[in-house]
């Protein structure tokens, strides 16, 4: 009993002793742990700080302000993969495209069904033109979304860039797979069908739309341009009628059947069909005009031909009455008939409703100059200059026409201002120069006359008129005449028989 007394004593001891030495030598481990983790949540607050400031400058698009920010976060958290992707999207918008996708493979080994992850590298391969394995990143990501429609269509496009269309269509069949028969997706595979040339497979993807939705008329004319093209005509012809028959109004198809009757020599359904075109409000008024100034060379040759232009130019405006085009088109068609003064009138009322349409001022202008109406010439220019005050031509007619009113300083004035205005028309610029000649001439400012005549001469030697005039003015004032008589003799040799140089 006593050595077991003894024994307890000396444990107490020991034990006494242990804690004394703990006490004065304390463990390093339990303040290890405590010290790290004092370190990874001032690391934790580091990293969120740098993140929230990142995000903020690139939201202000301070973008390498942002970058500097997030390298500051990856040195902090290497397996964060937000960082890596931030990252990525400022240097795929920079151009950087090697460094980005270094980085977003990054952000994808530590977060791989991340669909924002997989989806920007997709983009960035497909920015770099990299659409094969463009291909294959959106393949895995519609392995992730297996209803996702715009991945379908981005592979789809992955495709069409490397110009394997087949792969296409086949993306795009297994969309249709997926969703059904939808016409956007099989006017998409025809389109693809064409480019490899492959009609009949076009074909059969109108075929499958018409077969779902039978009064699509734009399938229908689609249709029928293809069986034209692949030699199936009397298809085609059905095509139109049922079009006719669903939409009576639709110009495009009366066209159609027009060219259809035309080629197989029924050229009155094939003007009939014409005019029901011409009538139609749904047809544009460009397509129209188009097929009127296809008219003009023929006014003169064939009277069946003119009185067609006529008639479809009549149909033309009771069908778009506010269309400007309709009246303007019209007055052409009256003035490629000789018919100046009515032509005047339709370009006046095109006028009254629309001042700035310089065309239509120039072709009162020549009517004017073709009837020597200088009064009206020099009241249109005038105005027509209010409205356009930079077109040369407008200069020109009112110099003219202040000339023929012995108007010469008003004359000059708008001679010397348009032949600034004229921009690589030499034609015009001659015309500028030789009036101003004249006029000088006129005014005995003969110095200047001679600069023009010479400036006439520089661009056209064998301007008949020019030398002609020069020269005689020349000899009438007994100055230079030698190369009075070098002009003259030039001018006869050019115009042989024309009497009129020979003085």
């Amino acid at each position: 009993m006593r050595k077991f007394g003894l024994i307890l004593v000396v444990l107490l001891f020991n034990v006494s002793s242990y804690a004394q030495w703990k006490s004065y030598y304390p463990e390093g481990a339990p303040q290890k742990k405590e010290q790290g983790k004092v370190d990874d949540e001032k690391n934790k607050e580091l990293f969120d700080t740098h993140l929230f400031n990142a995000l903020k400058a690139k939201s202000l698009e301070n973008y390498e302000e942002a970058l500097e920010h997030f390298e500051k976060c990856i040195k902090l958290d290497k397996n964060n993969p937000l960082p890596f992707y931030e990252s990525a999207i400022i240097n795929t918008a920079n151009g950087s495209y090697a460094l980005a996708i270094e980085q977003i493979k990054v952000a994808i080994k530590l977060d791989s069904k991340n669909r924002w992850y997989c989806l920007l590298y997709a983009e960035i391969l497909f920015s770099k033109q990299d659409f094969f394995n463009a291909a294959i990143q959106y393949k895995k990501l519609i392995a992730l979304e297996p209803g996702n429609e715009e991945l379908y269509f981005k592979l789809a496009d992955a495709y069409i860039y490397a110009n394997d269309f087949k792969k296409a269509i086949g993306v795009y069949d297994d969309l249709q797979a997926y969703k059904g028969i939808d016409k956007m997706l099989s006017m998409q595979k025809h389109k693809l069908y064409r480019e490899l040339n492959d009609i009949k497979g076009a074909i059969s993807e109108l075929m499958a739309i018409l077969k779902e939705f039978p009064d699509d008329v734009e399938v229908m004319e689609i249709l029928s341009e293809l069986y034209l093209l692949n030699d199936e005509k009397d298809k085609a012809f059905e095509l139109f009628k049922r079009v006719v028959n669903i939409a009576p109004n639709n110009g495009r198809i009366h066209l159609t059947l027009a060219d259809y009757y035309r080629e197989n020599g029924d050229n009155q359904k094939s003007y009939d069909e014409l005019k029901l075109a011409f009538k139609s409000t749904e047809l544009n008024i460009d397509t129209k005009v188009r097929i009127l100034i296809s008219y003009y060379q023929l006014i003169a040759l064939n009277e069946e031909m003119k009185s067609q232009a006529f008639e479809l130019a009549e149909i033309l405006i009771e069908t778009h009455t506010e269309d400007l085009k309709a009246r303007a088109v019209f007055a052409d068609i009256l003035y490629t008939d000789n018919k100046f003064q009515e032509a005047k009138a339709q370009y006046l009322m095109v006028l009254e409703k629309d001042k700035t349409k310089s065309q239509v001022w120039s072709q009162v202008l020549f009517i004017q100059a073709e009837q020597n109406d200088f009064e009206g010439m020099l009241k249109t220019s005038k105005e027509a200059l209010e409205y356009l005050p930079t077109d040369p031509l407008f200069y020109y007619f009112n110099g003219v026409s202040n000339k023929w009113f012995k108007n010469y300083d008003a004359a000059i004035s708008s001679l010397e201002i348009g032949a600034e205005f004229v921009v690589e028309n030499q034609n015009l610029l001659l015309e500028f120069y030789s009036s101003l000649a004249d006029v000088y001439h006129t005014t005995d400012q003969h110095k200047l006359s001679d600069e023009y005549y010479e400036k006439v001469l520089a661009i056209d030697p064998d301007n008949v008129l020019v030398l002609n005039n020069y020269a005689y003015y020349l000899s009438i004032r007994k100055i230079n005449l030698e190369k009075a008589k070098e002009m003259s003799f030039r001018c006869n040799k050019l115009e042989v028989d024309n009497g009129t140089y020979q003085d």
